[in-house]
């Protein structure tokens, strides 16, 4: 792992905030039983070090003061209108020290598994999963293999191995990290629903035709045997 280096923020110079994605971007380090240290970042460095999914849950190395120590990672700060970063934020650890970090979900062999095959859909329930566990015994990523997961399947918490030490967060119940579901039924197109409601109608109206006209030569029979019993 390389060592980035952090340079201490010029209290001086706090009042002239830039946006130019050249200044360096302000942050803090802090930690227990120890003093807070405002700090500048590489604009280039913690961009790029942000794109990746397990920032927050990865030890990094730095150097401040001459000093190397090792932090992580526990908020990032954007511009509400450009999206860049505008703080970042650093906790110092020590091999011991108990953390709580969200680290993701990777699921393995989607194309071989047999309810995907089958129309089913992966519905990711959570794509990070709250851990607690020592700072040197965090997990890069949690993997789930759907090889022979089938439509109807439930992935829980439980069915993930975790490093030893390493608990979530959520202990209260064995929470859902994603579902096979079946495929989701198309509507029918409304052209055919009206084809078919029109095809009905058609039918409707032409059996109603034929029992009022059945009606009318009850009726005229019936009045032209009442005429010739008045007749007589």
């Amino acid at each position: 792992m390389n060592t980035i280096k952090l340079s201490v923020r010029d209290k001086k110079k706090e009042d002239n905030k830039s946006l130019n994605k050249k200044s360096p971007i302000p942050g803090i380090v802090y930690g227990k039983g120890t003093d807070p240290e405002k700090i500048n970042i590489d604009y280039k460095t913690i961009n790029l070090l942000a794109k990746d999914k397990g920032f927050f849950s990865k030890i990094l190395s730095i150097e401040l003061k001459g000093k190397e120590e090792k932090v992580l990672p526990k908020e990032i700060q954007y511009h509400p209108v450009s999206d860049n970063i505008i703080h970042v934020d650093f906790m110092r650890v020590q091999q011991n020290t108990k953390v709580t970090v969200e680290v993701p979900i990777n699921f393995l062999n989607i194309e071989k598994c047999p309810g995907i095959k089958q129309g089913g859909v992966l519905n990711t329930v959570r794509r990070m999963v709250e851990l607690r566990c020592n700072a040197s015994n965090i997990p890069a990523i949690l993997e789930f293999d759907l090889i022979n997961s089938e439509i109807g399947d439930s992935i829980k918490i439980s069915n993930i191995k975790l490093p030893d030490e390493v608990k979530p967060t959520i202990t209260d119940r064995d929470f859902v990290i994603a579902t096979l579901v079946p495929p989701t039924v198309e509507a029918e197109p409304e052209k055919e629903k009206t084809e078919e409601t029109e095809e009905a109608k058609s039918e409707e109206t032409s059996e109603n035709k034929k029992e009022d006209k059945k009606d009318q030569d009850q009726k005229e029979k019936k009045e032209s045997s009442e005429s010739k019993t008045e007749e007589k």
